[in-house]
């Protein structure tokens, strides 16, 4: 006994995907197909779109994804101009994917079901598939009346025995048996002016039920384990062009490069030489983006010009495009601030790889001999620059020597002059603009030293003048103090510290004072003498 519920489109209408003009059902009706389809064949394949074992992985949308798109994708590998054509097809995609499931589940799989349902469900509505141009005007507005119906249409789950397709003409013919007399109908109905509200009206309704049931019967012939031995596998380039599309659609779609690689490697297992499947696939890693889907999509055009061909050329033109690019790249930042010094090395690297595969380009052969000129230009100012811290560091040694000497004043300028010296290095090289300015700070410490040196050599002087006044010995303490002025002579006026030069002056000022106290000491001192002397004769 047949059960039989009625469920409505509406319930199955599972999110919106990307909004595709479809030949026929319309993108609603498309996923409202799919939707109904993958009730019917969940009893016996529960798990083919949300795989055990792949984590978190539920394929269903992109069965839906498919079924938007639709058989337009397949119009470059399979031809479609007759109706015959349009029923072959879906043969032709029944033995693709019946080969690719053994593959295992994948997103793209479910994408081509979807893709394959699309097909199926406008092979098996009237004017699904348009040959002239009164069927294309007509189509338009059949389309338009079946999705502004579409609420209430409604479909009869029951207890379908999935059919195996053994043959799509002789499956298709049976199915399709209404398929002439009923587009007479229709086209009538519509030069009446009847239109939707003629035949259709609930004819339509059945198109939907049999392209349901067709579609699950398509599913069920792909999935099920045990083959016809009248099916003939797809060829090894077949699938390998299916291989470099699933690759497009986990990297353009999916953005998985992850899932992609898996793919790639069934490509390479099936691949029979074909170097226009490499150069598709470094066509999609190279607008992935970023440095490594650029470098992947370079090395994947590298297998296909070493497979030459009557690619070669278009793949040598990439190529050289890239590396030219490249180079140039590296040949501008080799002139910004920010340059490194493998900068060159790479730009003449980048534009002689450029000429190995493109022989004859002018353009690449003058940037080589220009890159050559900058590289030589560089390393003479390299050379250059080397010699300048060599300079600086010879002077910076006289300065050490002069220092170690008590030759303050020669010490601080022989600094100073090293100074200079690494300061006219410039940042180009970053290693030895690194090191001019390390010597730079350590001369400016070395400088602070010597003054700091200098200072206390005075500070000695104002404690010996101290001592020797102490001892009355005022003419000594005097000639102390003074020597203050000739010591601290040696620190420059234009020092850029202002730290030191005010100790400098307070220190001068401090011997100053000093002399003027030693002076009105001596003073005091011979007064005090002279009248002990004269009290010492009084007696």
């Amino acid at each position: 006994m047949r059960m039989i519920t009625r469920v409505a489109i509406g319930t199955v209408l599972l999110g919106t995907l990307l909004t595709v003009d479809a030949a026929a059902w319309g993108p609603r009706a498309q996923r409202a197909l799919s939707g109904m389809a993958l009730q019917l064949i969940k009893g016996e394949y529960a798990s083919v779109f949300r795989p055990s074992g792949v984590t978190g992985s539920n394929y269903e949308r992109d069965v839906l994804r498919g079924c938007q798109d639709g058989w337009a994708i397949l119009k470059e590998t399979n031809p479609l101009n007759s109706d015959r054509d349009t029923v072959q097809a879906i043969g032709i995609q029944i033995e693709l994917l019946r080969e690719a499931r053994n593959y295992g589940p994948s997103s793209y799989f479910a994408y081509r079901m979807g893709v394959v349902a699309a097909l199926t469900a406008d092979v098996m509505v009237p004017y699904g598939f348009t040959w002239t141009d009164a069927e294309i005007k007509l189509q338009k507005q059949i389309n338009k009346d079946i999705d502004a119906h579409l609420d209430a249409f409604f479909f009869p789950v029951q207890d379908k025995q999935l059919q195996f397709i053994r043959g799509v003409q002789g499956y298709f013919a049976e199915e399709r048996a209404f398929y002439a007399d009923d587009k007479r109908i229709i086209a009538d109905d519509y030069r009446r002016g009847n239109g939707f509200n003629g035949f259709l009206k609930k004819g339509a309704q059945a198109y939907f039920t049999r392209s349901v049931n067709a579609i699950a019967d398509v599913w069920h012939t792909i999935l099920r384990v045990e083959g016809d031995s009248t099916q003939v596998a797809p060829s090894h380039s077949v699938l390998t062009q299916y291989f470099v599309d699933e690759i497009a659609y986990l990297l353009e779609i999916k953005k998985n490069s992850k899932r992609a690689e898996k793919s790639y490697e069934n490509l390479v297992s099936v691949n029979p030489g074909l170097a226009s499947a490499y150069e598709k696939v470094g066509d999609l890693y190279y607008e992935f983006g970023g440095e490594t889907g650029k470098a992947r999509g370079v090395r994947e055009w590298h297998i296909a010009f070493n497979l030459g061909g009557t690619e070669r050329n278009r793949v040598a033109g990439k190529l050289s495009a890239h590396y030219l690019q490249e180079g140039k790249s590296f040949l501008a930042k080799a002139t910004r601030p920010d340059a490194e010094d493998t900068d060159l090395p790479d730009a003449l690297r980048a534009f002689e790889q450029a000429l190995e595969v493109d022989r004859g380009s002018e353009e690449v052969a003058d940037l080589i001999q220009k890159t050559n000129v900058a590289i030589v230009e560089r390393n003479e100012r390299f050379e250059m620059t080397v010699n300048i811290i060599a300079a600086g560091e010879k002077v910076c040694e006289e300065g050490d020597k002069a220092k170690t000497n008590g030759e303050y004043s020669r010490s601080i300028a022989s600094y100073r002059q090293a100074i200079s010296t690494f300061e006219g290095v410039s940042d180009e090289f970053k290693e030895q603009d690194k090191k001019a300015k390390e010597n730079v700070r350590r001369l400016k410490k070395k400088i602070t030293d010597v003054v700091h040196e200098v200072l206390d050599k005075a500070s000695d002087a104002i404690d010996e003048g101290d001592k020797r006044k102490e001892e009355n010995r005022f003419e000594d303490a005097i000639a102390a103090y003074n020597k203050v002025a000739m010591i601290v002579e040696v620190i420059p006026e234009d020092l850029d510290n202002t730290s030191l030069l005010n100790d400098k002056k307070e220190i001068v000022q401090t011997s100053l004072k000093k002399v003027d106290e030693a002076k009105t000491a001596k003073l005091r001192y011979e007064q005090a003498m002279q009248a002990q002397e004269a009290a010492g004769g009084g007696r």
